[in-house]
This record gives C-alpha cells, structure tokens and sequence, in this order.
C-alpha cells in the first residue's frame, strides 16, 4: 500500500512539496474531477463518422462535428496538468452554494450560451474565415486535450477582452478584435488560454458572472459603488454572491495563464502578452525594464496588494500573476509536460523569417539588335540579328516553327544613294 510520502496512484516517490506526480501526473493535493468535454453531436458525423473514423490521417480537424485528432496516439492531458488547485477549490465553493448552482445549470443552456452567443456581433473563425488564427486554435485546442472545438468569434463589442462562455457541455470563444493584433506565438498564448479556460469547465461560470453582472468590460469591484454602498442591504447580498465569484474569477485566470504557457513554452511570451493586454498598448510594454519588472514581481506578494486585490479587482494583478506563471514555468511538471507535447507537436517557426537576397548575377553583354521577320511559309514570327543582315549578300534563314523549318534566302535591302540635292557638300 502507497505510503503518505508515495504518490496513491502510481506510489512513485512524493517530497511532500510538488502539487503533482511527476511520474504519472496524480494530483497530490486530492484529485479533482475532470471537467466535462464539450459533447457536440450525439450521433455519427457525416462527415468523419464520429470521432474521426472515416477522417483522412492528414486531417487534424472535422468541420461538420468539431472533433479534433489528438496530438498523438493515447494523448491526453488532465486538466490536473495546468489546474490552479485554489481554482479548483473556488469553484467547489460554488458548486457548494446550492440555489447558484441549480441556477447555473439550468439559465446557462437555456438562456446564458444561446443569448450571449447570439449577443457576440462578430465574425465566426473557419478554414475559410481567417484561416491563420483558426489554424493556430486548432493548435491549442489539441495541446490541451480539447475533444472538440469551440466555436471562436472575433467581436468589436469588447475589444480588449477574451471570454469562453457557455455549459458544462458546450462553449464558445470571443476574442477581441484588438487582440488579433498579437502574432505567433503571442496570439497561441492568447488562444490556449481560452482553450484552458473550456477545458477546465469555466465556461459555465463565466456565463453565470455574465448573467448576473451583466455583460462588462475590464474588471468588475466590490468597491465599485463606494464604501457607502455597503450601507444599502441589497448591496451587502449582491456583494455576498459577487465576493466568490470575483473569487474564483482571479484564480481561473491563473489557470488559464497557465494553460497557454504550456501551448508556447516560453515564459518570455506570456510576460510580453501579459503587460501589452494589461496595459491596452503595445508599444508602451516594449520600454518596460524586464529586471525591474521581476523586483516588482517579487514584491506582489505583500498583503497590501492581496487585499486591494480582493476587494478591487476580478483579475490579477499583473504582477501576481506573472510570479505564479513563472513559478510554474520552473517546476518539474511543466518541464514534463512540454516534452510530451514537444514530442508530439514540434515548434515550428512563427516568424517570418527574413528572406536572403539572391546574389546579384554578373552583367553579360547587351542583347544584340534584332530585326522582327515573318516566315513566307507558316507565318510565325523571326527574328534575326541585324548585325547578320548588314552585309550586301543575301542571308539563308530557317524558320523556328518546328512544323515547318523553311530555309529562306533574305535579300538586306540596300541604303539608297542620297539624291544630288541632298548630297553634303
């Protein structure tokens, strides 16, 4: 029997530190259940049969059910690889509040996906509508483990926002059109935490958020009205309800942040899309001190910032987050897990790569003067240095067209003679 300081699963040797297994991914700290995949077709594709049956092995996507091709035989990642665990406890929290849940549930397929979906104003990504975009959340779906994938739309509604709405059976994607400024590797980062996001069951309790708060821009607060609020009843019970959704809010983000980077791999990347998304510029983050940032980051775990994060904000801090992404970054399961999924899906390059100039060929002499013809014969066109025709005999010419091959005898037609009165005198 696993002893407490072995892994339950596998009883590999645990250190009592490490929230997973590192030799067969167990989660350490009491497995969560894993979310439910999104289920889009109950019968056999038309297209691919169900599952991919009858799809081509080239094929990686099925555009009639969604269903996407793992990135290799038996992959599968848990949602316990990327999970924060006080995600995990946040939304077991929610689950706990019996009459939100019941309502989640049945408001989230009745009226939430239908009426937000409808409500996104945008266009729906394909193999035929932006294809570079789709092709990269196709990408991060399949790194995740997604089965199937979401519909993504780009919407001018929220510029600046993402959001994975929906059930716990269905979801979709809304990517703000701004967003769709980021490139390669950024935008794959930006993607797989969506993807992150479906994959971990948050879609239901966005919806929910949205529900209740209504459909916001940026971040929601408990502070938002004021201290004074707080005088008003109604507002102490809507804050009860907000206080652990704004709860769970913040560490799904971590979660999220964590899904995409293991899609890019690079800590690089997700600090870079961090500070841009956070400081609504792009350029602005290109003058940031990277050194003096990671000071910050160090610092973000004061109780100060803890605190006015709680009570000001749904999302993170930048800096907080960006701590705990890089923390992440350093452990043994991650490096684990890029791996397997370096393994299974190489990087390629998503910079273009700057094309070398063809070296510049010697200069020849300048093409001789030629004299355009016409073959007696079949008509095709001949043309014929005018250097061959200057002499005063006659010149023997072949016609080119293979069909007819004429040899014809060209007279040069001689200069006339300057007429008296024009003769130099």
């Amino acid at each position: 029997m696993p002893s407490a300081s072995a892994c339950p699963r596998c009883a590999a040797a645990w250190d009592g530190a490490a929230r997973f297994c590192t030799a067969c991914g167990q989660s350490m700290f009491g497995a969560q259940a894993p979310a439910p995949q999104p289920q889009y077709y109950a019968y056999a594709c038309s297209t691919c049969g169900g599952g991919g049956a009858t799809l081509a092995a080239d094929k990686v996507y099925c555009p009639t059910c969604r269903w996407l091709r793992p990135l290799g035989p038996g992959y599968d990642m848990p949602v316990d690889a990327f999970m924060w665990r006080l995600d995990a406890d946040a939304m077991n929290t929610l689950r706990g509040i019996g009459p939100l849940n019941s309502a989640a549930h049945s408001l989230s397929e009745t009226v939430g996906r239908p009426w937000f979906e409808a409500a996104v104003n945008g266009i729906r990504l394909s193999e035929q509508q932006m294809p570079d975009i789709f092709a990269l959340a196709i990408r991060a779906a399949r790194i995740v483990g997604l089965t199937h994938l979401p519909e993504i739309y780009i919407s001018g509604e929220h510029m600046w926002d993402a959001v994975t709405m929906g059930s716990q059976t269905s979801s979709f994607i809304a990517i703000g059109s701004v967003l769709t400024n980021f490139r390669g590797d950024d935008l794959l980062y930006l993607l797989g935490r969506e993807m992150g996001h479906a994959k971990a069951g948050h879609a239901l309790w966005n919806t929910v958020v949205n529900l209740l708060a209504g459909r916001q821009p940026g971040n929601r607060s408990l502070m938002g009205d004021g201290m004074l609020s707080f005088l008003n009843p109604a507002k102490l019970i809507e804050s009860g309800i907000n206080a652990p959704l704004m709860a769970w809010q913040r560490h799904s983000a971590i979660t999220a942040d964590r899904a995409g980077l293991l899609c890019v791999g690079d800590i690089a990347v997700a600090r870079r899309v961090t500070l841009q998304w956070t400081l609504h510029s792009f350029p602005l983050a290109q003058r940031i001190n990277a050194e003096a940032w990671k000071v910050q980051e160090d610092a973000a775990d004061d109780q100060t910032v803890a605190t006015s994060e709680f009570a000001m904000t749904s999302t993170p801090y930048a800096a907080r987050r960006l701590k705990l992404a890089r923390e992440f970054a350093e452990s043994a399961e991650f490096s684990g897990w890029r791996r397997v999924i370096e393994h299974w899906a190489p990087r390629a390059g998503t910079e273009a790569k700057p094309v070398a100039a063809a070296p510049a060929q010697p200069k020849g002499p300048p093409p001789a003067e030629t004299e355009r013809l016409m073959c007696i014969a079949c008509k095709s066109p001949m043309r014929v240095p005018k250097a061959d025709l200057a002499g005063p005999g006659p010149v023997n010419v072949r016609c080119p067209n293979p069909a007819c091959g004429k040899v014809i005898k060209i007279t040069p037609k001689q200069p006339k003679p300057p007429r008296p009165d024009q003769a130099s005198e």
